[in-house]
């Protein structure tokens, strides 16, 4: 049954619950799978949360549509931040060659940077967007 919204302010918290609570439960799960598991069953448990994650924004959807909806903009800034640090990594390939690293750690600085500049003014947007 789906949640009703009585004001901005409470569609504001449960944007801002689900954005934030989908990098925070995903580092814990991420940092659980990558120390507790043994390296056999890693790849396996990697895609179990590929598939927990489809889940619960399914879930969300059908109980509680902007927790949902910050679940979504959480992969979606999850994968742009991907992109935009590939092509900063490539350049720096490019610039100082696969050996420098600190070369590659400028780069990657960087990309981050920009992007944070960027995701601000996004985020910012959607979150003036919700009334």
């Amino acid at each position: 049954m789906a949640h009703t919204y009585s004001s901005a302010r409470e569609k504001r918290t449960d944007f801002w619950a689900g954005f934030v609570g989908w990098f925070v439960a995903n580092g814990l799960l991420v940092l659980l799978i990558s120390t507790a598991l043994d390296p056999n069953l890693r790849a396996g448990a990697s895609g179990v949360l590929i598939f927990l994650d489809i889940g619960a924004l399914v879930a969300a959807a059908i109980v509680r549509q902007y927790v949902a909806m910050g679940i979504a903009l959480a992969f979606a800034s999850a994968f742009a931040l991907t992109v935009v640090e590939g092509v900063f990594f490539t350049a720096s390939d490019f610039v100082g060659g696969m050996t420098n690293t600190s070369i590659q750690v400028g780069f990657f600085i960087a990309g981050a940077i920009l992007f944070a500049i960027g995701g601000f003014f996004v985020l910012r947007a959607v979150h003036r967007g919700i009334s």
